[in-house]
């Protein structure tokens, strides 16, 4: 039943003009949104995702994801180099004992140094691949309501500030995330949004071969020349 309006006609409803994350939220400080932000990603990423819908706006989304990921990747590391090496091991055996990395520290700390530049590298390569993986189960071919759910499903790189296993369950619950998104954002049933899931590791995996064989054909130019 429509509600009639102090002139008998049909009120018209108001449109909804809350923001999609507190993030977005232009009425709370950088750090307060940031923070609810973090935490309906980590407590109720289910209603998170449902309050965010198909928005426009890529800028907002790709802050957020920076700032979680650069400071998940570097907490990674840093706990990587200071609690893996109680024993009086070198950073570099310990690295290799858990990572099969032939890091020295130097290198550890230059990576910790780099990792928004390294963060900011892996989000445009992975969102496409993402964004590719979202389209291909038809869901939507519009790019950035994929690119919103991909970078607010970063949210989950807090978790690589915990020692030791940090690093591997921010990647799980990044992948959590992002299931949970596609599934809440275009009401896709479960297996459609494993299906996104994996086609966007495969795509990921095809661009890494293209990768390898470029750097391969370079340096077979460099040794023929």
């Amino acid at each position: 039943m429509e509600l009639e309006g102090e002139w008998g006609a049909a009120a018209v409803p108001e449109p909804d003009l809350k923001p999609p994350a507190p993030w977005e939220d232009l009425g709370l400080s950088l750090p307060v949104g940031f923070f609810r932000t973090l935490r309906d990603l980590l407590v109720s990423p289910g209603e998170f995702f449902q309050n965010l819908g198909r928005r426009e706006g890529w800028a907002e989304p790709l802050a957020f994801a920076l700032i979680v990921s650069s400071a998940g990747l570097a907490g990674a590391l840093f706990w990587q180099l200071l609690i893996l090496t109680p024993a009086g091991l070198k950073a570099e055996e310990t690295l290799r004992l858990f990572q099969g990395l032939n890091l020295g520290a130097g290198g550890l700390l230059a990576m910790m140094a780099g990792a928004p530049v390294l963060v900011l590298l892996d989000l445009g390569v992975s969102g496409l691949c993402w964004w590719g993986g979202v389209a291909l189960i038809g869901a939507d071919r519009d790019f950035v309501p994929a690119w919103r759910i991909f970078c607010y499903a970063h949210g989950g790189m807090a978790l690589g500030l915990m020692p030791f296993f940090g690093l591997f369950l921010s990647g799980l619950w990044v992948l959590a995330l992002m299931y949970c998104g596609v599934k809440q954002v275009y009401g896709v049933s479960g297996w459609r949004a494993l299906n996104a899931l994996a086609i966007y590791f495969s795509l990921q995996a095809f661009l890494g071969l293209l990768l390898v064989a470029a750097l391969a054909l370079g340096g077979f130019l460099l040794w023929w020349g």
